[in-house]
């Protein structure tokens, strides 16, 4: 087998304390035994639980994959569209932990403004859009209807698709877009809150040594028995089935369901193929992990510099928004 423990995480933007549906839910899995959930009240309690389930596994050399329900990157092409410097997976994520302020205790964050903030420096028009109705933000709009992306054969611009997800629509799913900030299935804004978060469990200084982003960082992971390691990947809980129990809440079936699926899979050696699905272009727009493309090649990724140190944030009170993503 390729690790010792499976964590899995259902991710939401909330901008105030939640518990139960629609809220955040952690499942750690061994490699026996039954799952484990959590269901931290707010983003800033749930990064505290990762970093301790993290850095007792750690303590205890287990090989750990860990994977969030959000997008980890965006459509090539943002990071140069940002003039920001280095790997463009890496100087977005730590643009976005810079600038990205989130309340431990009352969950508010800022996530609307910083999207703003990128809209104002993109030249070919607008990328990010929703905006609560009683919010008013100069550089960003509320509707998809004011903003234009880079279709097949144009110049200049952003695509609305990640390739991943231009290969799930052409399969018949129905993934929603990273830059969707409002709304049902708004990933969007759990891609602006939850990335500054897998950045500094990745940069952490107690954690860095032994961790690695797929498919930024590595292909299929070759992680000896006994030696820690940390792997983070990106999951999309719609590619398992997950039927809640009785009483159960949806978010807490599906994280379960997905740490069940990735340990049977590797138990019966099936869960390497999966890393090395992951066509080139993943090196900066990342990928699904359990999504197949029979085009993929693999390539050695370079090493990513460690100077950066992040800001643990204490956020700004932003007004309660109206009908918030989960």
């Amino acid at each position: 087998m390729i690790f010792d423990r499976y964590i899995t995480v259902d991710w939401s933007a909330s901008n105030r304390p939640r518990t139960g549906k629609d809220s955040i839910w952690i499942c750690t899995l061994g490699l026996d035994g039954p799952p484990s959930t959590m269901n931290p009240r707010t983003r800033g309690a749930a990064e505290a639980a990762l970093h301790r389930l993290l850095a007792t596994a750690v303590d205890h050399r287990e090989r750990v994959l860990i994977g969030f329900d959000f997008p980890y990157g965006y459509p090539r092409g943002l990071a140069e569209a940002l003039r920001l410097a280095g790997p463009p997976w890496l100087a977005v994520w730590k643009y976005l932990a810079n600038h990205l302020r989130d309340s431990g205790d009352t969950n508010e964050s800022n996530r609307f403004e910083v999207a703003a903030a990128m809209n104002a420096r993109l030249t070919h028009r607008h990328a990010f859009w929703g905006l609560p109705k009683n919010r008013l933000i100069e550089n960003l709009s509320s509707h998809r209807d004011q903003v234009r992306y880079r279709l097949e054969g144009e110049e200049g611009g952003l695509s609305e698709w990640r390739e991943v997800e231009l290969l799930l629509l052409s399969r018949g799913s129905r993934p929603h877009s990273t830059w969707k900030l409002m709304g049902v299935g708004s990933v969007g804004s759990q891609a602006l809150t939850g990335i500054p978060v897998v950045c500094r469990l990745r940069l952490d200084a107690e954690l860095a040594g032994v961790s690695q982003v797929w498919p930024f960082e590595l292909t299929v992971p070759a992680l000896p028995v006994g030696r820690p390691a940390i792997i983070h990947a990106e999951i999309w809980p719609t590619l398992v089935d997950a039927a809640p129990a009785a009483g159960q809440v949806k978010d807490e079936a599906q994280v379960i369901r997905v740490a069940e699926d990735l340990r049977t899979r590797d138990r019966a050696g099936a869960l390497g193929p999966l890393f090395s699905a992951a066509p080139v272009s993943a090196a900066e727009e990342g990928w699904i992990l359990g999504v197949s493309n029979s085009s993929a090649t693999g390539r050695p990724r370079k090493s990513v510099d460690h100077s950066l140190g992040v800001p643990h944030s204490n956020a700004p009170q932003a007004p309660r928004e109206e009908h918030e993503p989960g």
